[in-house]
């Protein structure tokens, strides 16, 4: 049977592997007795879960909710949620199951805004299954909460700080599209999860770097976040506009008017021509054929091998509460920082960027980008060396050279060399033979 990351339907997965096993025993030599029972006792709680959710309805700005577990299985509530699924089949290759069974946190992640009706925030924690008094974690619950909920739980939390009076002198107040204040949620990464701004709103999953880059350079500097830069010596950018220059030296032999008016000149350029285009149809048939008209040529033809730069931004430290301003022109703008308990979440209220627009600073991005790499003097100070084997395996006397080393067996034909070096001095005789005095 096929594995599950070549289905993109899980319809016809569910169904092949239906009759996969009407058709083999568990105790069948090509069956994994423990995955399989990993999957039927995940099948069995999963599906108990759905009979408790079906009970129950779904809690205010709550969308949808969804369980993975080890062996594979997603389920979704309600149905709608699930036709509109695009995540990874396979668990493991998803960020957020990840992401979760790494920490013991809620793990709060915003998607790109598209509009009210369609957003989303998705969250999800690792939960502990006890059994027959043995705990596995083996389970990720997860949920989709609509920006509206999700903001109303932003003035409830507000409103709780406010309470425990932890806010400093004045800046507490996050109402909506307030004139003195911004607020914002925004999680380990540093991209926008929520704002008291509605201007705000659609920039929601995007890094917080764009939106206030003198708050987010000062919360690197502060050691809240920390930055890494990682390289892909193997990506492909558009090709870079070339300038125009003047024309070189000719190197096309071009005839002159005695050469056109010769029979024999065109009798050499006929069978030439007729030797080129079989030489290039036995070597690369592929090239002469016919492309369709509405075929278009792929990205990937249309650029080139490059190197470029990604910059990721995480918490630095575990400290949970930052104070600091940031100085202007003419101004300054304080603010303050909390990391919110059991989450991948900093809660930051600042003096209003409208107030204070004088302030320098560079705008910080995460997004990949075109770069010449590396310094290769500061990689020169901290060298890696790549760590060898720890034994040297000796040659085995089983090893096949046809399998291992057939390549070193490949040899040309004597005939076919000789022909072609006849061919290649005839060639570089008959340039010789219409070259242009000097």
């Amino acid at each position: 049977m096929e594995p599950l990351s070549q289905y993109d339907n899980n319809t016809v997965f569910l169904t092949m592997f239906n009759d996969y096993i009407d058709r083999r025993t568990p105790n069948g030599p090509e069956c994994n007795v423990e995955l399989m029972n990993r999957l039927l006792l995940d099948a069995g709680i999963t599906a108990d879960l759905i009979k408790i959710w079906k009970d129950n309805e779904l809690p205010n700005g709550v969308k949808a909710i969804f369980v993975a577990t080890d062996g594979g299985i997603t389920r979704v509530y309600p149905k709608s949620a699930g036709l509109e699924w695009n995540e990874e089949v396979e668990t493991y290759e998803s960020s957020f199951y990840k992401r979760s069974l790494e920490n013991s946190l809620y793990i709060i992640t915003p998607k790109l805004y598209r509009n009210d009706s369609e957003n989303s925030i998705l969250v999800s924690k690792a939960v502990d299954l006890k059994i027959d008094e043995c705990v596995t974690q083996t389970s990720c619950g997860r949920c989709e909460v609509g920006h509206q909920g999700l903001d109303g739980e932003h003035h409830q939390h507000h409103n709780r700080y406010e309470c425990e009076q932890i806010c400093k002198d004045e800046m507490c107040d996050c109402s909506i599209n307030n004139n003195e204040l911004d607020c914002f949620l925004l999680d380990d990464g540093g991209f926008l999860v929520m704002s008291n701004q509605d201007s705000h709103i659609e920039k929601i999953g995007t890094f917080f770097g764009t939106i206030d880059s003198p708050i987010m350079e000062a919360l690197v500097n502060m050691s809240l976040f920390t930055s890494k830069k990682t390289y892909d010596y193997q990506s492909l950018c558009d090709p870079k506009q070339e300038p125009k220059k003047d024309a070189g030296t000719r190197s096309v032999y071009v005839p002159t008017i005695a050469d056109i008016l010769n029979l024999g000149w065109w009798a050499t350029a006929a069978a030439w021509s007729i030797l080129q285009q079989l030489f290039i149809s036995i070597t690369f048939p592929s090239v002469l054929d016919a492309a369709d008209v509405e075929d278009k040529m792929p990205d990937s033809k249309t650029k080139e091998v490059c190197i470029t730069e990604q910059t990721q931004y995480y918490y630095e430290n575990e400290e949970s509460t930052f104070f600091g301003s940031v100085k202007c022109y003419n101004c300054s703008r304080d603010f303050i920082a909390e990391k919110l308990p059991m989450t991948n979440l900093v809660f930051i209220v600042a003096a209003s960027k409208t107030n204070c627009t004088a302030c320098p600073s560079s705008e910080l991005r995460q997004e990949e980008k075109a770069s010449d790499g590396p310094d290769p003097c500061e990689i020169a100070l901290n060298p890696r060396h790549r760590k060898g084997p720890i034994f040297c395996f000796d040659k085995n006397e089983h090893e096949k050279d046809a399998d291992c080393g057939g390549v070193s067996g490949l040899s040309p034909s004597l005939w076919l060399t000789l022909g072609l070096q006849v061919l290649l001095l005839w060639i570089g005789t008959d340039c010789r033979r219409h070259a242009v005095p000097s």
